[in-house]
């Protein structure tokens, strides 16, 4: 098994700190860990034992072997008990469920009429695979389906986004304060597309707003995490 650390430069561990108002702010000793090997994990019986206790498998008639999670109503991915952090990767999901280092990392989410977001597993790991856009003053992001990539990321369902005032992006809480996507359609017209991308191991994805913009976009730091794998 390994780890995945967001590194400061200093060795202690403390939690990320807010100010009373919101946003991020500087803290020196701060880490985040999740499982990681740096880009491939492993095979689909490694998926599947250790996603088991937390979801049931069954084979989709387009997708092959996917797994749904047991969740709660309302559940979404890259917007459900989780907040972003900013890295030297770009923005990277953390997940507050014990089975996030998987689905949110590697892979696609799609969304069934039936039994609803559902996992197809991959094995080319990300901080997110997401589509990112930015508003006048609030971002967005929706997870790329199956089929989709960073030349590929058109026709995601209007439901499929989350937008958000920019100035919450780093804060722990920020799910309280998405915007009502019942008017996603309107946030969407009015944004543009990020697209920067990050490449590692020969790997493309979205990197989200830089740090530099989210400065440019709110007047407000956002320290940028060094992500580190090692073994335990």
């Amino acid at each position: 098994t390994l780890v995945v650390a967001v590194l400061s430069s200093c060795g202690a561990y403390s939690q990320y700190g807010y100010d009373n108002d919101y946003g991020y702010y500087d803290n020196d000793d701060d880490y985040y860990y999740d499982d990681y090997n740096g880009n491939y994990y492993g095979d689909y019986n490694e998926f599947y034992t250790s996603l088991s206790p937390y979801g049931s498998w069954t084979v989709h008639s387009s997708y092959g072997r996917v797994w749904y999670p047991r969740v709660s109503r309302g559940f979404q991915p890259y917007a459900t008990n989780g907040y972003w952090v900013m890295t030297d990767y770009g923005n990277t999901w953390v997940s507050n469920y014990d089975w996030g280092w998987a689905p949110f990392h590697y892979g696609r989410w799609f969304y069934d009429d039936y039994r609803g977001w559902g996992w197809i597993p991959g094995y080319e790991w990300a901080p997110a695979w997401v589509s990112w856009r930015r508003g006048s003053d609030y971002y967005g992001w929706a997870p790329l389906g199956p089929g989709l990539n960073i030349n590929i990321n058109i026709n995601i369902p209007s439901n499929h986004w989350v937008f958000l005032p920019n100035k919450w992006m780093y804060n722990r809480n920020m799910h309280k304060h998405y915007y009502d996507h019942r008017f996603n359609n309107r946030y969407y017209k009015n944004t543009k597309v990020i697209n920067n991308t990050y490449i590692y191991n020969d790997n493309r994805y979205y990197s989200g707003p830089s740090s530099n913009e989210y400065r440019r976009d709110t007047g407000r730091n956002a320290s940028v995490h060094r992500l580190e794998a090692s073994s335990l």
